[in-house]
């Protein structure tokens, strides 16, 4: 069966500009690593079956032929012939695009008078080496993927940095009846011979080129088929949000794309690491559909301008920034106003993190398989800044292990004591007397996402609003990865990545980490500019989300914090005690200015050994076999606490070693009963060796405004090239939730 999928109404077209400036992303492989035994390389299946020659040419235009044909692990996606032709001619025509015209005359092909009566190899070859490039990244990735894996809708990623197939089956409803049950790429391209095992990975044989959307997230919001869309979008347009989705990435000041080089880029064997030489932007949307408008009595304009008077004309009494900052709130019709009230609503609903939907939490997914290590039955929940000023948006999945169908994210969901149990061991759940379900949050349309050039529009269920549920909704201890809010490692791909994509992107070198310059982020100041940035992709680390930043060598920088809602707040850190940790001082300012840096606390000694250091009050936590009237570390835990120490988290485990994923169980008569499952088992507060445990280290305990910006500095006090911090997570606890009297949180 060899049908093409090509729908010419729908398809979207590969970019040209812009092409040529991330090619230098990707190191070359080396060639003396070339196969020689009996077994089929991905090159050699591909020049044996003449109906992908095309394909195949395309690679050679662009050199990833190589790729093909050396050690490593791909998969490709490789068109037939015919629906090569056919998506050459439709850019050559420029029939792609349904509102703009192409933006070099033909996409970049090479004008020929005799184009009709060309055959697909000859169009091939009028193909500059930029487009050939582009179209070679987006059908190659880094990584095997097989669609045996496939359940329900999720994403898979390519060689092009950043951008992501979306991979799900055709159902009953498919334009293309002949291919229901198939494997579906982006909903249009179907895989019609797939798994083909290579000796470097996996090749599928497609019905036509993978179509995907070189338009921004503010073009594609008004095109055909997001018209479900038209209200949010009048909204984005009027308030001038459109003209920050046009941005791909960062630029100079005279509008030239900035570039970063990186003279030290080694790990600390001397293997030079992968680090990105430009910096994507990306953006994710929430968007309501017309009918979750309509419900609301909206139905356009005008009418969503009335509603969000009634949402944020008094917003003053949740939102602190606004009391702050002294804030009149406008309730007319100057939308690009940042305080109109549509703006606000607007606002709310744009992250600077352009994310696929399986990949906003840590999801347990095929990306994730050997590494996914949430333990206990305990859900995801990430926490990212909004573009309305200072304000979190709470990101909550349901159903982590559900094994078939879609798994359920909702937006600020909360339940009373959401971070709290009185039964220790145990999550708080719904429906135990100590959890209500306040609010429900709204649901995100996982069936709804679409992909843009530089962004993710992700459509919702309900009214997404900053409001009153959504401020008590971050009323707990909000942990907070640094993944959310160094927002550039989603937006160029290593969030989430693995070290086989990251090592395709270093040119078959290193991929267990990533350095990069130190301005690539925004959040972050370097003050020592032999600091050295790192970040270890997923793996078998001790870490939540199993990835972390890290900070090495003589180190002394600085990161932002979260914005949150005005309270007191413990801001704790957790750390790995190890050789390799350093002695440092930390500093909090409300500027990175080290002049407006205040150091908190005494230097801090992430080298001590908890089992040695008196001056913790570590205490390995023993179990009924060792101590019968144990009582797994409760006391233990308090005194610890008023050193300004804490265990780690039971919630997580060392990467993929998480045995134990069902919430515990726990009998009325014993209230240690679900604590004991915990001591012993695969998780960090388990692990009590030195080089293995990790500790939470309690920094500051301050008012936090939301209306300020706060920066933690970490300065490393010792001269000693060798040593390094890892930067997981940070977690920022209401006192209210600290010292509750009945209830705790530090268990997980």
């Amino acid at each position: 069966m060899n049908k093409t999928i090509f729908n010419m109404g729908k398809m979207l077209v590969l970019g040209v500009l812009g092409m040529i400036g991330l090619a230098s992303c990707t190191e070359e492989p080396d060639g003396s690593n070339l196969f020689s035994t009996d077994d089929k390389t991905i090159a050699e299946l591909l020049r044996e079956r003449p109906q992908l020659s095309a394909f195949y040419l395309i690679l050679e235009k662009s050199g990833f032929d190589k790729y093909m044909g050396t050690y490593g692990e791909y998969t490709c996606f490789a068109p037939l012939n015919e629906g090569v032709n056919a998506y050459i001619d439709s850019l050559y025509k420029d029939e792609s695009y349904l509102i703009s015209k192409a933006k070099v005359k033909h996409n970049g092909i090479k004008e020929d008078a005799n184009w009709n009566n060309l055959d697909v190899m000859a169009r091939v070859a009028l193909m500059s080496d930029s487009l050939c490039d582009d179209l070679a990244r987006y059908h190659l990735s880094g990584e095997a993927h097989r669609q045996v894996d496939v359940v329900g809708d999720g994403t898979w990623t390519t060689m092009k940095v950043g951008r992501s197939i979306t991979v799900g089956t055709f159902e009953e409803d498919a334009e293309n009846p002949e291919y229901i049950g198939y494997t579906s790429l982006n909903n249009e391209a179907a895989i019609i011979e797939g798994d083909i095992e290579a000796i470097n990975g996996i090749l599928h044989i497609c019905s036509t080129v993978i179509p995907r959307s070189d338009r921004t997230t503010d073009d594609q919001l008004r095109v055909e088929g997001e018209k479900d869309l038209r209200i949010f979008y009048a909204a984005l347009e009027a308030t001038g949000f459109t003209d920050s989705l046009l941005i791909e990435k960062k630029v100079n000041a005279d509008g030239t794309t900035k570039t970063y080089s990186l003279e030290s880029h080694n790990d600390r064997d001397g293997n030079p690491l992968y680090y990105p030489k430009e910096c994507l932007v990306k953006w994710t949307v929430f968007a309501e559909t017309d009918d979750v408008f309509e419900a609301e009595g909206i139905t356009d304009l005008e009418s969503l301008r009335a509603k969000c008077a009634e949402w944020y004309g008094n917003c003053a009494q949740w939102y602190d920034y606004i009391n702050e900052k002294n804030i009149t709130i406008s309730t007319g019709t100057d939308y690009t106003n940042p305080f109109n009230v549509v703006n606000m609503f607007v606002a709310y609903h744009i992250l600077r993190a352009g994310m696929p939907i399986d990949k906003i939490v840590y999801e347990d997914a095929a990306y994730s398989a050997g590494t996914w290590n949430f333990c206990f039955g305990y859900e995801p929940q990430e926490y990212f800044e909004t573009l309305l000023p200072n304000t979190l948006l709470k990101v909550w999945e349901t159903s982590p292990k559900k094994s078939s169908g879609t798994k359920d994210l909702w937006l600020n969901r909360y339940l009373t004591n959401n971070t709290l149990t009185a039964k220790l061991g145990l999550f708080g759940m719904p429906g135990d007397g100590d959890h209500d379900l306040k609010f429900a949050g709204v649901p995100v349309n996982r069936k709804g996402s679409v992909e843009t050039l530089n962004g993710y529009i992700h459509r919702i269920k309900g009214i997404l609003k900053y409001d009153q549920n959504a401020r008590d909704a971050l009323r707990e201890r909000l942990r907070l990865d640094s993944s959310t809010f160094l927002y550039e490692l989603v937006n160029n791909g290593l969030r989430f990545a693995t070290p086989a994509e990251v090592s395709t992107l270093n040119g078959g070198g290193d991929g267990n980490r990533a350095a990069f310059e130190n301005t690539f982020f925004d959040n972050i100041v370097c003050y020592n500019p032999g600091t050295l940035l790192r970040f270890n992709v997923m793996g078998a680390w001790r870490a939540h989300n199993s990835d972390q930043f890290q900070g090495w060598d003589v180190y002394d920088f600085a990161i932002k914090l979260p914005h949150v809602p005005t309270d007191q707040y413990e801001l704790r850190i957790i750390y790995p005690p190890m050789a390799r940790g350093g002695l440092m001082q930390f500093y909090i300012g409300n500027s990175p200015r080290q002049s407006d840096m205040v150091a908190v606390g005494i230097p801090f000694d992430a080298c001590a050994n908890p089992n040695e250091d008196a001056t913790m009050g570590y205490e390995p936590i023993q179990t009924r076999d060792e101590n019968e009237l144990s009582d797994f570390g409760v006391e233990a835990g308090q005194r610890m606490h008023v050193r300004g120490y804490m265990y780690a988290p039971a919630s997580f485990s060392r990467g993929g070693n998480n045995s134990v994923t069902d919430p515990l169980s726990y009998s009325e008569d014993d209230i240690y009963s679900a604590a004991s499952q915990i001591v012993g088992g695969n998780n960090c507060r388990s692990e009590q060796g030195y080089g293995t445990m990790m500790l939470r280290r309690i920094i500051t305990t301050q008012q936090f405004d939301q209306s300020k910006d706060y920066w933690l500095r970490i300065k490393n006090l010792v001269n000693d090239a060798n040593l390094g911090w890892s930067f997981d997570f940070i977690e920022l606890v209401p006192l209210n939730v600290v010292n509750s009297q009945n209830m705790t949180e530090d268990w997980y």
